[in-house]
C-alpha cells in the first residue's frame, strides 16, 4: 500500500496538484490511528492522497468533496489501486451547495483542505457535521508562514488568500464553544475540538 502512495503523491507533485506536505500525512495518520473514527468527512479531496493516508490509518468510511472533475476520475482510479473504493463516497461539486444535503450525519474527524478564501464559510457548515468528541482539522491555515509569521507576501496573487486566512483564524478563535490551537506543521494546521462544557 506504502509504494502506491508514494506514486500518488510522486505523480501529484510532478503534475502540481497540491497534497499534503509529509509533516502533515504524519499528524493525520498519527490522529486517525489514536481516534479510530468510523466516519471522516473531506472537503478538497484532489486525487485522493490524503482520504487513503487517513484510511490507512483506521477503519473509517470517509465522505469526500471535490470540485474537479479530473481529479475525481484519477482518485477513482488510486482508490481502486489500494482497494479502498468501498470505504470512500465521493460527492461531486462545490461543497458550499452540496454539504447542506448532509446536514442531519455526523462524523468523528473532518479535514477541510478545500478553497482557502472560503474557509470560513465552509467551516460554519462543517462545524455542526462534528460529533461531540471529534476532531475538525484545516490545512494550510499559515500558508508558507505569511499568515502568523509575517513572512512577506511574495505574490500579489497570495494576498486575498492571506488575509482570508487571517480572517478565519480570528474567527475560529472567537467562537466560544470550541477550542482551537494552531500548529506550525506543514503548512499550518487548525486543530479544532467542542468545549467539553458545550
Amino acid at each position: 500500500m506504502q509504494q502506491i502512495l508514494d506514486s500518488i503523491r510522486r505523480y501529484a507533485r510532478e503534475n502540481n496538484i497540491p497534497v499534503i506536505l509529509d509533516d502533515t500525512r504524519k499528524f493525520l495518520e498519527d490522529l486517525c490511528a489514536k481516534l479510530q473514527p468510523k466516519r471522516i468527512l473531506e472537503v478538497g479531496m484532489a486525487i485522493g492522497y490524503s482520504a487513503s493516508c487517513m484510511l490507512k490509518s483506521c477503519n473509517a468510511n470517509i465522505v469526500c468533496f471535490e470540485a474537479s472533475l479530473p481529479n475525481i476520475e484519477i482518485a477513482k482510479q488510486n482508490f481502486e489501486k489500494l482497494k479502498l473504493t468501498n470505504r470512500v463516497k465521493i460527492v461531486v461539486g462545490d461543497c458550499l451547495k452540496t454539504l447542506p444535503d448532509y446536514k442531519d450525519e455526523k462524523f468523528d474527524l473532518i479535514f477541510l483542505d478545500g478553497p482557502k478564501a472560503k474557509y470560513k464559510e465552509i467551516f460554519d457548515l462543517l462545524l455542526p457535521h462534528l460529533n461531540k468528541n471529534g476532531v475538525l482539522v484545516a490545512d494550510n491555515v499559515l500558508f508558507r508562514g505569511m499568515v502568523l509569521d509575517n513572512k512577506e507576501i511574495t505574490e500579489n496573487r497570495f494576498f486575498n488568500t492571506v488575509e482570508h486566512l487571517k480572517d478565519f483564524i480570528n474567527y475560529v478563535k472567537s467562537k466560544k464553544e470550541i477550542q482551537s490551537e494552531i500548529k506550525h506543521i506543514g503548512d499550518g494546521l487548525c486543530v479544532v475540538q467542542w468545549n467539553e462544557r458545550g
